[in-house]
């Protein structure tokens, strides 16, 4: 009776956990804007760096990436070794797994990194920063503007599919997870 209750309770915790850490960026949205923090112009991110919503953010985000280290190698990884003690192996197995794993979603960004944020010579960045100082306004200009706008929606759609897809992928692990207990 003891454990079934146990499990309801860890089970409501863990809902409305997810529930009020999910919503958080939707709240912190409403109040600090974040739709407004550009980063392809690396001189004005330099400029907003103090900025409240910056330091809100780069603070969440810095919090999140520690509670998933802390995760990792408090939790994860002595779990991983119990369930590896009956396999015989040269290499600490669960290091080696993790490491793995590591390096898999390493890859992963700097690959999207890649296709996202492509390099640009310096000729292109000198344009971009001086686009429009000197009073002419072409046809070109307007266009590579507007391609630009293209490109930068695409790229926010992709990123907000990967988004998605990740946290799919994490929901139905913590399933498996939750359901094997």
């Amino acid at each position: 009776m003891y454990l079934v209750g146990e499990k309801l309770l860890a089970t409501f915790l863990i809902v409305s956990l997810s529930l009020f850490t999910g919503f958080l960026p939707l709240l912190l949205a409403k109040k600090y804007d974040f739709s407004s923090i550009d980063s392809t112009q690396p001189l004005l991110m330099k400029k907003q760096k103090k900025n409240p919503k910056n330091v809100t953010l780069s603070f969440l985000l810095n919090l999140g990436g520690g509670v998933l280290l802390a995760n990792c190698f408090c939790h994860w990884l002595p779990e991983v070794r119990e369930g590896l003690e009956g396999i015989e192996s040269f290499l600490p197995l669960a290091e080696v797994i993790m490491i793995c794993g590591f390096f898999f979603i390493s890859g992963l960004e700097e690959v999207l990194h890649h296709f996202l944020h492509p390099h640009r010579s310096a000729e292109e960045r000198e344009r971009q920063e001086n686009y429009g100082t000197d009073g002419e306004r072409s046809e070109d200009n307007h266009k590579e503007k507007e391609h630009q706008k293209t490109s930068a929606q695409v790229k926010a759609a992709l990123r907000s599919g990967f988004v998605v897809l990740a946290l799919s992928f994490h929901s139905m692990v913590e399933g498996f997870a939750l359901g094997m207990e």
